[in-house]
């Protein structure tokens, strides 16, 4: 894949189709999007994301294709193939019956990730590491970053590919394809680390801004059904223990704050790290 950008002008793009937490997406000619990053977006996280994507379809963990970067002013974006499909999500719009598969299509495609071994992401305790030195997690201090890093150490290793935001909005259907998106914190290392961290999602994962609270009771409600749901089907597939899933919590913590440093959620998961590191990482 060519290192070099591809530049584009505003005005060549129109309007996006769609907005996210940290870009915009444009449609692009020959059934292709451009997602732009937001000014302030770091360009070796772009190029991070480039990377982990190439190498997902690479493995066969998903059929989402990366053509590289592009340019747009003072942005840079990445462009991808346009999939015309809907998310696992939405599938209840069309059919309140698939609300309850759910949870085990998110189960077997988790778990079939897992069964993917590659050496090219970086290791989920090097990111943690990593995380730990981050303005995030500055409350706390030399001794007890130091603590949570030999926890990290004695955590079992892996190789497995670990995508570390994998819910429902991620998985796009797609005819009979069911294609995983959004591998920028994509990652190597013991599958209990991100079947720990979707769990995080659907407990602490802040709701889109802005959602009236009625949707917001809802949405809780059936976060919580699928969670079960998943949890359960996942620990039939893999033979995981709830043990092995909880003691990924507190890196799940960090890495949450870490990388994503959300102001709604911030507190929480600060409070919920101190009082796991005071715990020696126990739940």
């Amino acid at each position: 894949m060519a290192k070099h950008n591809i530049e584009y002008s505003m005005e060549s793009l129109g309007k996006p189709f769609a907005i996210g937490r940290s870009a915009d997406l444009f449609i692009l000619p020959e059934n292709r999007i451009l997602k732009l990053f937001f000014p302030e977006a770091e360009e070796s996280e772009i190029d991070l994301e480039v990377e982990n994507t190439v190498e997902a379809n690479r493995k066969g963990a998903s059929k989402m294709r990366c053509y590289g970067k592009a340019k747009v002013g003072n942005r840079f974006g990445i462009i991808f193939d346009r999939l015309n499909g809907i998310s696992l999500t939405k599938l209840p719009d069309k059919n309140p019956l698939e609300l309850f598969r759910i949870a085990g299509k998110l189960a077997h495609l988790h778990y079939g990730i897992h069964q993917i071994e590659s050496e090219r992401f970086k290791d989920i305790k090097e990111i943690l590491n990593h995380c730990l030195d981050s303005e995030p997690l500055s409350f706390l201090n030399l001794g007890e970053k130091q603590k949570v890093k030999s926890y990290i150490a004695g955590l079992p290793n892996g190789n497995s590919i670990l995508h570390l935001d994998f819910h429902p909005e991620n998985v796009i259907v797609e005819g009979k394809d069911e294609i995983i998106i959004d591998w920028m914190t994509a990652a190597k290392g013991n599958s209990a680390a991100d079947v720990a961290f979707t769990f995080l999602l659907f407990t602490d994962g802040e709701l889109w801004p802005g959602t009236p609270k009625l949707k917001i009771i809802f949405y809780t409600i059936v976060r919580k059904f699928i969670l079960s749901g998943y949890l359960k089907a996942y620990k039939k597939l893999s033979g995981i223990t709830d043990a092995e899933i909880s003691a990924w919590r507190l890196p799940a913590l960090i890495l949450r704050l870490g990388l994503w440093n959300i102001e709604s959620e911030r507190e929480s998961l600060k409070t919920q790290i101190a009082r796991l590191v005071v715990n020696g990482g126990k739940v």
